[in-house]
């Protein structure tokens, strides 16, 4: 019949009425305490309403004990786009953390902070053949071959002229299968 947030409210506006009903019969032992008893019990009143309106009109109120969601199963039509959207997955780990980025993703990291590319995971492919090439970076630094997996980077590090255009603390890190561009994805480092 009724849930439990609704039978609360109820139970709050008989109160509220019991309340302004002792505020009456105070009128005749004391008027300044009638006064005082009177303003709570109305404040009382109103708030019991309103809690009593939001549990009824509104069904997904936050007053509610159990809201119940389900999840839609995907088509297989949009399980193949979802794949799509997310070619990769890039690790990167701080001193004290570890975060995922997904393409197109930023990350922000202050600039006393280093940090290290764990890994790239690839759904297809060769975990081998994929390369993270931060730009301004060289891990190797003999040999430039574009990949800055595993090496620590600092903000130090990094050559600032590779920076962004529109912003001179982010650099680019291109993610590559091969000669092939997968995607990028963005650290930003601040104060």
């Amino acid at each position: 019949m009724f849930d439990y947030a609704t039978l609360f409210s109820i139970v709050n506006v008989g109160i509220a009425f019991i309340l302004i009903t002792l505020s009456a019969i105070m009128l005749k032992i004391n008027k300044k305490k009638f006064a005082y008893g009177i303003v709570l019990s109305v404040i009382y009143t109103g708030l019991a309403i309103y809690e009593l309106c939001l549990v009824s009109f509104y069904p997904r109120s936050i007053l509610k004990e159990k809201v119940v969601t389900k999840n839609i199963p995907f088509s297989p039509s949009q399980q193949e786009n979802t794949k799509e959207d997310i070619d990769f997955t890039v690790i990167i780990t701080t001193d004290d953390n570890t975060f995922s980025l997904a393409p197109d993703g930023e990350l922000e990291i202050k600039k006393g902070t280093r940090f290290k590319i764990e890994k790239v995971v690839y759904p297809s492919g060769n975990p081998d053949e994929i390369k993270a090439d931060i730009k301004g970076f060289a891990g190797n630094a003999r040999s430039n071959d574009l990949q800055d997996i595993g090496y620590w980077v600092t903000y130090d590090d990094m050559l600032k002229h590779w920076a962004v255009k529109e912003d001179k603390d982010k650099f680019e890190v291109q993610i590559k299968k091969g000669e092939e561009l997968l995607g990028k994805v963005y650290i930003k480092f601040i104060d």
